[in-house]
This record gives structure tokens, C-alpha cells and sequence, in this order.
């Protein structure tokens, strides 16, 4: 792919990542292609474009000055030399006198949303404007959603032209290196790893032009921070089976480089059984699965505040006794939320047994939400709170360690050791942001009625896995005491 100009996206991107910038012009074939997800943030940015430019067209007040929407123009293309940018709102108060705004579905001002607006402001200046202010305007995370949508207060406007004059000598030279660098014939040759990004080992460069990353590395080692990875990275020691024994880390980190060593795993028996023995039944394995999107689906929520639609349920009411399994999807986004607890306070007691999560910030974070905005189950809510048991505890605490976990805890590096059988991969679903988007496509009309059908059972059948999976973690830890001793 030839580039004829460097745009906005391009320089944010070298900023993040030169190399991968690069790859994406010279060598795309080798990238993974645009995301479900990042689809999906895209689709909540236009909705927001929207939202602004409706808002500009409206005559909007913004610090006490009205802005006449004869004045604005959206998506004002600038070139200058090897740059193009196109503005999101650009204010005239003259043909070539203007203020820049800049629009994010994010709450609030970000370093990167800076580079953006210098970038824009830079190139303005380049073909011959005047920029006198520049703004972001973001979301207002504090906004109640009602109907119709107070614009005025859905928004946020931020005065960023003081930030922006100190950036514009630095951006200046950070685009002409952007463009250099993109012209260059090849990357440099990388011969050794001595700090990375938030991709960590991930990063596709990395991927392509490193030959020597180990399958278990100082970068699984957890909550490893950057000062001691960077020392293992200067003594030339990336593979976690290298790491020395007096190595300083913390006692959970220096088990798991122990574990991994000796390639056994360190399961702490008597302590598992302490925690199994410690729950009462009935016992109820939950699992939420939640929605949150910049425009939420009902009055009162707030933008990007999660929102239950989908929760899985087995029941083991005594010991001994088969689990039984309950479900609820919601269909439609205007469902009301109570018809959720309305099910499920039919099938879970309101004062006894236990109730299992993987994770149990989550839930009880949902639980103590609603039982704000419904009153009349705000009692069973609070009640299940108390009588919550994480049961990723039993591996967070070091109580089970495996080699295979690489220092993760998650319920996908969990199950699949201890319960080889069951797996996610044969799901059409197989993890909770596609779940999400399905939910969302599946509930807003753009599927068919038949692909709508198909994706309702497999929404139902990966939050179904989540819930049967905790119960065979729970059977396995039972046994695992026999299993240790022979």
C-alpha cells in the first residue's frame, strides 16, 4: 500500500507504535485483521459524531458563546504538503480563522487525545488557517441517559489550547520523522527485547522479527512491574526457567518461577479443603454477563454504565445432589431490568447456601447497582453479596499452582487444566466482549430472524459453559486431595 500522505490516524499510530505502523503499509498481509471489537468502537465513535454535529446544528452555548451553525463545518478536509486531516467540527469566524473541535466517545481528556488535536492544529497552519482555540468535547459520564438526550449536558467541553501550544514545536518533528519513517525500505534489524509496549510480547513486530520468545516468559511472571522485568530483560534473561533463585520478587511471584521449573504443580491441600468445607448449600454458581454502551439502552443509566442482560445459574442444593441449571437472556433491549431478578429470586434462596463467581468484584459490583435502582430487590441483592465465595480465590491465593496457568487466574487458563475436557474453542461465542456485540446486534435489527435465533442459543450456551464450568472446577478441587495423595 502506498502512502501519498500521512494522516491524523497514521501519526497516532506512529506515536504508539512505529513498527507497526510501518507493517501496516509495507507488510499488512501479516497483520490480524480489523476486530469485532474494535468494529464496535468504532460504531459508538460515529454515533457520538453524530450526537456533536446535531448538537453544533442546534445553536449550542459552549462557555457562554453561542456558536452559529452557519459557522460550522464537520469533517473539514485540510491538506498541507505530505499531511491531511479532517477535522470533526471546525468553527469559522472568518474564511481562514477558525477553532478546532475534536470529538471522542471517551469521559474525559487523554495524552493521545492531545497529540490528535497538535496534529490537526499543525496542519491547518501548514495550508495557510489561523487556529485560534482548540477544544475536545468528550462524554459526560455523570449524565443520567433520559429522553430526548440533553445534549447540552450529555457533553463535555474542554479548553486544551494552552496544552496544545506546548506540543506544537514537538509535533512538528514527530511528523516529519512519522513520514520518514514510513518511507523507509525495512525495519530495523531487532536483536535484542529490552522494553515493550502494553502488548508486551503480543506485539506483532515482535511476532515476526524475534525468533527467540520463549512459550513461558519473564512476561508472564504476575504483576511483575517494569523495574524487575527490565532487570531480567539487562541480564539477557527472558525465558521464565532461567530466572536466578535469588532473584528479588514477591512469595506468589517466586512460586510461580518455582513451579514452573520444577514443572509441577504446588497444590496446597489442606487449604483447599478449608475453603470447600467453609461453604454452605445450597450452592449457587452464577455468572453475569453485562452491556455497556456510550448510549445506554434505558433512562437513568449512565453512558458506559454495564447493564445485565444474560445470567447463567446451576443449583446443588445438598451434597451428593445433581446441579440443575436455570438461564435468563433478555430479548430486547426494552425489556424492564427488574424481569431479570423477578426470575431470579425464584431460584435463589433469600438467606441460604453459598453463591460461586469467578471474579467477585464483577457480580457483586451489578448486584450493588440494581439494588440502587430497584428498590424492591435491593434486599435479595445485598443478601447475595454477603453470601458471595470467589472461588478464582482458591488459585489467586497460591492455594492451586500450575505450570500450565502461567500465572494467570482466569476461568480460560483454569479449565482447561483441571478439566481438559470442556472447552470454550468449540463454542461459537467463545469469550464475553463477542458475547456483548452479538447481544447488541442480535437486539437492534440487523441481523436476521434466523441468525437472530441461532445467536440467542449460542449467547446461551457460552454463559451456560462459565457456570458448568466453575461446577466441574469445584468437583475437581474436591477430589484433588485423593488425587495428590496417591
Amino acid at each position: 500500500m502506498s502512502l501519498t500522505q500521512l494522516s491524523k490516524t497514521d501519526y497516532l499510530s506512529y506515536l504508539t507504535c512505529p513498527e507497526e505502523l510501518w507493517m501496516s503499509y509495507h507488510q499488512a498481509d501479516g497483520l490480524p485483521g480489523f476486530s469485532l471489537e474494535a468494529q464496535h468502537k468504532v460504531e459508538q465513535g460515529n454515533l457520538i459524531d453524530q450526537l456533536a454535529q446535531d448538537w453544533f446544528k442546534e445553536s449550542c452555548i459552549i462557555d457562554d458563546e453561542a456558536i452559529d451553525p452557519d459557522q460550522v463545518a464537520f469533517q473539514y478536509k485540510v491538506t498541507a504538503g505530505n499531511y491531511l486531516v479532517k477535522a470533526d467540527i471546525t468553527v469559522f469566524s472568518e474564511p481562514k480563522v477558525c477553532d478546532l473541535y475534536e470529538v471522542k466517545s471517551g469521559t474525559g481528556l487523554k495524552q493521545e487525545h492531545l497529540y490528535d488535536i497538535a496534529f490537526q492544529r499543525m496542519v491547518f497552519e501548514l495550508a495557510g488557517y489561523q487556529v485560534n482555540r482548540t477544544f475536545l468535547i468528550y462524554v459526560n459520564s455523570k449524565y443520567a441517559i433520559q429522553d430526548p438526550i440533553d445534549l447540552c449536558e450529555f457533553f463535555g467541553v474542554e479548553n486544551v489550547t494552552a496544552e496544545v501550544d506546548d506540543l506544537i514545536g514537538q509535533t512538528r518533528t514527530s511528523a516529519v520523522d512519522a513520514w520518514n519513517w514510513l518511507h523507509r525500505k525495512s525495519l530495523p534489524a531487532l536483536t535484542e527485547i529490552t522494553s515493550l509496549c502494553g502488548n508486551r510480547l503480543n506485539c506483532n513486530y515482535l511476532q515476526q522479527y524475534y525468533e527467540a520468545i520463549p512459550e513461558y516468559s519473564v512476561f508472564n511472571i504476575s504483576r511483575i512491574g517494569a523495574k524487575k522485568l527490565n532487570l531480567l530483560l539487562e541480564m539477557d534473561i527472558l525465558n521464565i526457567l532461567d530466572v536466578p533463585a535469588d532473584f528479588k520478587l514477591s512469595d506468589k511471584q517466586r512460586t510461580q518461577v518455582n513451579v514452573a521449573q520444577k514443572n509441577e504443580p504446588l497444590i496446597q491441600v489442606a487449604e483447599i479443603k478449608k475453603v470447600l468445607d467453609g461453604l454452605a448449600y445450597p450452592l449457587y454458581f452464577l455468572d453475569y454477563e453485562t452491556f455497556s454502551y456510550v448510549m445506554p439502552c434505558h433512562e437513568g443509566l449512565f453512558p458506559y454504565q454495564q447493564m445485565i442482560f444474560q445470567y447463567s445459574l446451576h443449583v446443588i442444593e445438598s451434597e451428593g445432589s445433581k446441579p440443575q441449571h436455570f438461564e435468563y437472556l433478555m430479548s430486547s433491549k426494552e425489556t424492564p431490568l427488574d424481569e431479570i431478578f423477578a426470575q431470579m429470586v425464584q431460584q435463589i434462596h433469600p438467606t441460604k447456601g453459598t453463591v460461586l463467581v469467578w471474579n467477585q468484584s464483577f457480580e457483586k459490583t451489578q448486584n450493588k447497582l440494581m439494588a440502587a435502582r430497584l428498590p424492591a430487590y435491593a434486599e435479595f441483592l445485598h443478601s447475595v453479596n454477603d453470601r458471595v465465595y470467589d472461588l478464582m480465590k482458591i488459585f489467586t491465593q497460591g492455594f492451586y499452582v500450575h505450570p500450565k496457568f502461567k500465572g494467570k487466574t482466569s476461568i480460560k487458563k483454569v479449565l482447561p487444566v483441571l478439566c481438559p475436557e470442556l472447552s470454550y474453542g468449540d463454542l461459537e461465542i467463545q469469550n464475553g466482549i463477542a458475547a456483548v456485540i452479538k447481544w447488541h446486534h442480535m437486539t437492534d435489527g440487523r441481523m436476521s430472524e434466523t441468525e437472530a435465533s441461532q445467536t440467542y442459543q449460542d449467547l446461551l450456551k457460552y454463559c451456560c459453559l462459565d457456570t458448568w464450568a466453575m461446577v466441574q472446577i469445584w468437583e475437581e478441587l474436591g477430589r484433588v486431595g485423593d488425587v495428590w495423595r496417591e
